[in-house]
């Protein structure tokens, strides 16, 4: 598979040619370099782009890459010099535009192509081979029929990222030789293992698939109290009208039209505390029914896995930094036409990660 190549003229931090392989052993002791593994997930990878800008601005030098899925695609862009350029376009998307480059498929077996939004992303940041960067890359893909893991590091650049990205039952499966690609996150989410390594570096992992246990727990009890008084309120303004009702029914001093507009009265005021405590806490809460339909189901299921698939990888391959993005942070279609707010966030965290590694307990042989 095929490739994209290194922009020589880029100047800025994100345009910054990455290090030649020739220069990696030169570059020790003048910057610190890390080798960086992207996870898979969606638009929140949108935050490695951030990452990546602080980590330079941080005197870091990425000397190698691995990614999985969204983590192939930017990692890549990166690795081929035209992160820049990249951003750009990104930072140009609204909702609108985000949809136009979804071309939808009547297929059995998935329901986008996938093949514009790549021909979108490749009038941007030219296709190269791999092996031609600057900078050693891994794209990571799964083969269907065995469930291996397929280590892209040579070939085109847009192939390996079509066949990382391609997520099941979404994207358009990729042939590959006798075989059939799709994500890579189904066979290693987060790929620290796969990213190549010089002495001396430090191995960060960019992690977007944590699921924050205690933030999820505290956000469905949270959901579930507020929907209970929202109920509760219902009822007690629903019983307080009824009263009233049964009450001026009985009053045979007071006139018909007197009793209507009292009533009606009541009933405006109790509609007006029950719409405002609605807007004011109903209609905020975020979406938390993962239950309702069996595509949610087993969406939800996929994130379960990944999480799962992430947390193993960071306990058999230990980096020296990791950075983690909740899960539910974003994941929508529409969330892709966010990417300014995605980006500032990755920003936050890897400078927050950043902070904790460079302010750790250290041995006097590690100072």
């Amino acid at each position: 598979m095929q490739n994209a190549k290194l922009n020589n003229s880029q100047s800025s931090i994100l345009n910054k040619e990455p290090m030649a392989k020739s220069d990696i052993k030169t570059m020790a002791g003048k910057k610190k370099r890390v080798a960086l593994a992207l996870s898979s997930g969606g638009p929140r990878g949108f935050a490695y782009i951030g990452a990546l800008e602080v980590l330079a601005e941080r005197g870091y030098e990425v000397s190698a890459i691995a990614g999985t899925s969204i983590g192939a695609l930017v990692g890549g862009v990166y690795a081929a010099g035209h992160l820049a350029e990249f951003k750009t376009w990104l930072l140009s998307l609204d909702t609108r535009k985000v949809f136009s480059l979804v071309d939808w498929s009547l297929s059995m077996s998935h329901l986008v192509k996938g093949e514009k939004i790549i021909e979108a992303i490749k009038e941007v940041v030219p296709d190269v081979k791999i092996e031609d960067m600057s900078l050693p890359f891994s794209a990571i893909a799964t083969d269907l029929y065995t469930g291996e893991e397929v280590v892209f590091d040579k070939g085109d650049l847009f192939s390996a990222i079509r066949a990382s990205m391609s997520i099941p039952s979404l994207f358009k499966p990729v042939q590959y030789g006798n075989t059939v690609l799709i994500d890579g996150h189904s066979s290693n989410c987060l790929p620290l293992n796969r990213v190549k390594r010089t002495k001396g570096d430090i191995l960060v992992g960019f992690d977007t698939n944590y699921f924050d246990v205690e933030a999820i727990r505290a956000t469905v009890a949270n959901a579930q109290k507020i929907t209970a008084d929202y109920q509760e309120l219902q009822e007690a303004k629903d019983a307080e009208i009824k009263a009233l009702s049964t009450t001026i029914k009985g009053d045979e001093n007071t006139s018909f039209w007197r009793k209507l507009v009292a009533l009606g009265a009541v009933h405006y005021e109790a509609m007006r505390e029950v719409r405002t405590f609605r807007e004011e806490n109903v209609d905020t809460l975020p979406e938390i029914d993962w239950d309702r339909n069996y595509y949610a189901i087993i969406d939800r299921t996929f994130s379960i896995m990944n999480q799962h698939n992430s947390r193993l990888m960071v306990e058999v391959c230990k980096p020296d930094i990791l950075v983690q993005m909740p899960f539910d942070s974003y994941g929508d279609m529409a969330d892709y036409a966010l990417a300014k707010e995605i980006i500032d966030n990755g920003r936050k965290l890897m400078a927050e990660a950043l902070d904790r590694y460079e302010t750790r307990p250290r041995k006097w042989w590690q100072r």
